[in-house]
């Protein structure tokens, strides 16, 4: 396709094992030279062993066209087949006829034929090539085909090619006797550099080229990608001659390398699916963006925006009411001998604050069985200032219902019945704006009451968002007036 507008005779990088074309490196040439001695010497039993894509099979060709009349030779290529299908192929191609079908038929057709090549003094070859996909049953009668000999020479000479796992498999234990046959041993190993550079220069000069039709950076490219693999080296070149002649260019560059290395890796054809489209469309949109107008701080900024938004939407969906005083607790003990109740769930809480504001009614019978503050001044206790009612003191249940009755306290010793409203503590609140919306008071002396009913709390500007505290009623029980006063002034000798 390209080779008229690159000067050239024919396609320098083909596939195909044209002996034509051999490079013929320093491992190469051993190989080659080591197989047509055995050929000739006619050792028995010989292997040549490369990596893929190293040119086995056009070392193979090579050897095979250069045999002359006294060299009958036979080739297989398709080491899959079974022994006796891998016989009949070698009898049709030394041009045996056989008749029988068995085994026994096939061996007495092929020692014939030998028998009159060494009446003739000619020589007989079976080159079997990817012999690593043979069988332990191939081996071991190939290594018996091996027998057919006289006493001086042997009549029929075994050639395996193959990848490296051929030298693996003939390493096994149980394939030791094959082993000890092999008279000769050929490696091939992967090109240097230069004798990459040399090879793409030997093709092009093959073809009627020349290595310039490659920039210096691009050739090196070439070598580095194919690391000594002619087959590698074939297959870069031919698509990157390939690209630059699409593109009208009568060199390569290393551009166009870099493309044909995609096309090699698989890499030049992407495609995306509906849901990564638009990610795509995003991302070009994103990288138009002069890359001047971008800045770390735009970074932080983005960073400290989104939290900022983040707090506000959950503001707006979890916004903080006040103090939840779902229920008026009467408990049986002063300060709190039970372990409080845990808190219950939010869903209730906010059932509850909503239905409170709708039982207002009911709140205001519930309020009767609280003790006033006129109550509790007519029994002799120190007077507190009167608290508004709160509607939020009826009990809420969470199928809706409204103010349920509560439970009967137990008397105390004055024939009073203490009582303790409990309170669900709010975020964002302190001990004293809790009494305030109580009581309508944040004296001292009332703080020191609560914490007297409260003994966890530890200090009265610390509490914690969750908590349950009891606020006593006043006059109703609890400690006392007095037992306040004296608090407060044992907190001041302390000070």
């Amino acid at each position: 396709m390209y080779a008229n507008h690159f000067g050239l005779r024919s396609d320098a990088f083909s596939l195909t094992p044209d002996p034509a074309f051999l490079y013929l490196s320093p491992d190469h040439a051993e190989a080659l030279a080591g197989l047509k001695i055995g050929l000739a010497d006619r050792r028995g039993l010989m292997v040549m062993v490369a990596e893929v894509g190293m040119g086995k099979t056009t070392l193979l060709y090579s050897l095979l066209s250069e045999i002359g009349a006294g060299m009958h030779a036979a080739y297989i290529s398709n080491t899959r087949l079974a022994f006796d299908d891998l016989l009949r192929q070698a009898l049709a191609d030394f041009g045996v006829s056989c008749e029988g079908r068995d085994r026994l038929a096939l061996l007495g057709a092929l020692n014939g034929f030998l028998r009159q090549c060494a009446a003739e003094g000619s020589t007989a070859a079976l080159v079997i090539d990817e012999a690593q996909n043979l069988d332990d049953d191939a081996f071991e009668n190939l290594r018996l085909l091996s027998n057919f000999e006289t006493y001086d020479t042997k009549l029929l000479q075994i050639v395996l090619v193959g990848q490296p796992e051929l030298e693996a498999k003939l390493r096994q234990p149980h394939l030791r006797q094959v082993t000890e046959r092999v008279a000769v041993r050929c490696y091939v190993n992967p090109l240097s550099r230069e004798e990459s550079a040399r090879y793409v220069e030997h093709r092009l000069r093959c073809a009627g080229g020349s290595s310039s039709l490659f920039t210096p950076q691009a050739l090196r490219l070439v070598l580095r990608r194919a690391q000594g693999i002619p087959r590698r080296i074939n297959i870069l070149c031919h698509n990157a001659l390939l690209f630059a002649y699409g593109r009208g260019e009568h060199r390569v560059s290393r551009s166009v390398v870099r493309a044909a290395v995609r096309e090699k890796e698989g890499r030049g054809l992407v495609t995306l699916r509906r849901r990564w489209r638009s990610r795509l469309v995003l991302w070009a949109a994103a990288s138009a963006v002069p890359r001047s107008r971008l800045r770390p701080w735009w970074a932080g900024a983005g960073f400290v925006a989104g939290i900022i938004a983040s707090l506000s939407w959950g503001e707006w969906l979890f916004p903080m009411h006040a103090p939840d005083t779902t229920r008026v607790m009467n408990e049986p003990g002063m300060y709190g001998d039970e372990t409080p109740q845990a808190a219950r769930p939010l869903g209730d809480r906010q059932d509850a604050a909503l239905g409170a504001v709708a039982s207002a009614s009911v709140a205001a019978v519930s309020q009767a069985d609280t003790p006033s503050l006129l109550s509790a001044t007519e029994a002799g206790a120190t007077s507190e200032p009167a608290s508004p009612p709160d509607l939020r003191a009826a009990t809420v249940e969470p199928s809706g219902t409204a103010g349920a009755p509560t439970t009967p306290a137990t008397q105390s010793q004055d024939g009073k019945r203490p009582s303790f409203r409990e309170v669900v503590v709010p975020r964002g609140t302190t001990l004293r704006g809790l009494a305030h919306e109580i009581y309508g008071d944040a004296s001292q002396e009332l703080i020191h009451r609560i914490k007297a009913a409260n003994p966890k709390i530890v200090d009265a500007n610390h509490i914690f968002a969750g908590d349950r505290l009891r606020f006593p009623e006043i006059g109703t029980g609890g400690p006392s007036t007095q037992d306040a006063k004296e608090a407060v002034s044992k907190d001041a000798r302390h000070e």
